[in-house]
């Protein structure tokens, strides 16, 4: 089962916590290339029984590869547009991809009407 983890960073770390994020696909990309060796090595010996754990360890690992690849191309697209959008007013009325924390002037408490909640 997946989870979406939340945390605040400061604006100027994002693009440190990126990298941070990014290790994670260089440590998959390297194990994703030792799986492929071992493929490649059973079947140049034509043992295919053998091939059906690792392809699908190896799919598992090449998911697990997109999903945080999108999750940093979520944060990176939330980050530029932060910083496009910069010093102009009203910039949480475009709904950035990045939720930024701290004072809002807007009410952030959640009021559904009876009609809303039923279509729930």
């Amino acid at each position: 089962m997946r989870v979406r983890i939340s945390y605040g960073a400061h604006i100027d770390e994002v693009p440190e916590e990126i990298d941070r994020l990014f290790d994670f696909i260089r440590m998959k990309a390297h194990k994703i290339t030792k799986q492929i060796e071992q493929l490649d090595a059973i079947f140049a010996d034509e043992d295919l029984e053998s091939s059906s754990s690792i392809i699908h360890k190896l799919r598992i690992s090449l998911n697990d590869m997109d999903i945080r690849l999108a999750d940093i191309q979520e944060i990176s697209k939330g980050y530029l547009d932060y910083k496009t959008n910069e010093g102009v007013e009203n910039v949480n009325e475009r709904r950035s991809g990045m939720a930024t924390t701290g004072h809002s002037p807007f009410n952030t408490s959640s009021h559904q009407s009876e009609s809303d909640s039923n279509n729930e």
